[in-house]
């Protein structure tokens, strides 16, 4: 059995709950350090550097979820630990008026926590839709998943922005938080039972990370592949 469209169109809706934390991060919460505080402009793109840095374990969590099975385990769970650091990275914020010290510590932990978050997370998500979907549909979950997590970005910076005017720190504690749960409820409510009767073919466990990103490598495609994207994503930024 194969997923549904009905069921891509749930995954969907977890890439648009990851695609709504992940942008206050990228785009409100820099824009506050900038604006309200007058930090250096290279803090905020220091701390968007350190979650993406912190992302290049996706390769070893999308490893785990094939060898491990049982991938809304680490999706619910990474999307647990991207809301957490999203609300951290808020407070972080609210705190440069008081301590930099202590703002800055707690700024490092929540943007490594939302990397983590984001790779457990988005990682095991299109590996579950990679594996998951029947060959045909593929193109359509690819659009359906990406489009979605397109809107919940747009829509989250349109909100968030309106609801932040005028900016007070409670009201940014206040509009992070219930953004950051709502992400996260959605996304228990749309990985329930998802799984179920899905036929997944799960890696063998005894294969070593390595070992994995070898054949990987080897394939002359596969390879190929990535550079592509590799280049398209440093265009694109």
């Amino acid at each position: 059995m194969t997923l549904s469209f009905l069921q891509i169109f749930r995954l969907g809706l977890v890439q648009m709950a990851l695609g709504a934390i992940v942008v206050l991060t990228t785009s409100t919460l820099n824009r506050l350090m900038v604006v309200e505080f007058a930090l250096p402009a290279a803090l905020p793109g220091m701390l968007v550097g350190l979650h993406y840095g912190v992302q290049l374990s996706r390769p070893h969590w999308g490893f785990t979820s094939d060898t491990g099975g049982k991938r809304t385990r680490w999706i619910i769970g990474g999307m647990g630990l991207l809301a957490l650091g999203g609300i951290g990275a808020a407070l972080g914020v609210t705190l440069f008026a008081q301590s930099y010290q202590l703002a800055l510590l707690l700024s490092l932990l929540a943007y490594a926590l939302i990397g983590v978050g984001v790779g457990a997370s988005g990682t095991s998500l299109l590996a579950l839709l990679a594996t998951a979907t029947a060959p045909h549909q593929r193109a359509a979950a690819a659009m359906i998943t990406w489009l979605m997590m397109i809107f919940g970005i747009a829509l989250t910076a349109g909100l968030a922005g309106s609801f932040l005017d005028p900016y007070s720190a409670s009201r940014l504690m206040m509009v992070v938080s219930v953004i950051c749960v709502a992400a996260f409820v959605v996304t228990i409510l749309a990985m329930g039972r998802i799984e179920r009767g899905l036929r997944l073919k799960a890696e063998p466990a005894s294969m070593s990370f390595i070992d994995g990103m070898r054949d990987v490598w080897r394939e002359t495609r596969t390879r190929h592949f990535t550079i592509f994207v590799f280049l398209s994503m440093n265009a694109y930024f």
